[in-house]
């Protein structure tokens, strides 16, 4: 469980990286992707700076 909350950080940036693609292969006019794909980032570095100081493994 540890190892997960280590990773989830960079988990989250991974499927951010994933929406990005999904949304630049099917050059979709919505922005919910670009927004979604944002707090994806922004939550993913958050989670991985404040679990990597907090979890000791």
């Amino acid at each position: 469980m540890k190892y997960l909350l280590k990773n989830l950080g960079i988990l989250m940036i991974i499927a951010a990286v994933v929406v990005l693609a999904i949304y630049a292969v099917n050059n979709y006019i919505d922005n919910i992707y670009l927004i979604v794909s944002l707090l994806l980032i922004i939550a993913g570095i958050a989670a991985h700076i404040i679990f990597n100081k907090k979890v000791e493994e």
